[in-house]
């Protein structure tokens, strides 16, 4: 039986949707999950292999990879947070 999604104290569900932000490429989630951990911070230079964020889905931990070399520019999501399929985790300009 899948849990039921987090909830603010005011009862509202806590689940980011997927929304277009900033400019520039964008880390999306490849599945619906919760992001565990988060492994850059706005201003970082990465490669396109670097991890950045880690999503646990199905009660397994996926590596979020940058995809591309650049700056990180903007971050959408906050360790504990759920997420679904095509969820902005973060912006990458270069």
């Amino acid at each position: 039986r899948p849990s039921a999604a987090p909830r603010t104290e005011s009862g509202a569900k806590i689940i980011s949707k997927p929304v277009t932000t900033g400019s520039g490429y964008q880390v999306k989630a490849p599945l619906p999950g919760t992001i565990l951990s988060i492994a850059v911070k706005v201003g970082d230079t990465v490669k396109a292999a670097d991890t950045v964020a880690v999503l646990e889905a199905m009660k397994m931990e996926n590596a979020i990879h940058a995809g591309r070399d650049g700056k990180v520019t903007a971050i959408s999501v906050n360790p504990g947070d759920a997420v679904l399929e095509g969820a902005v985790i973060l912006s990458i300009e270069g």
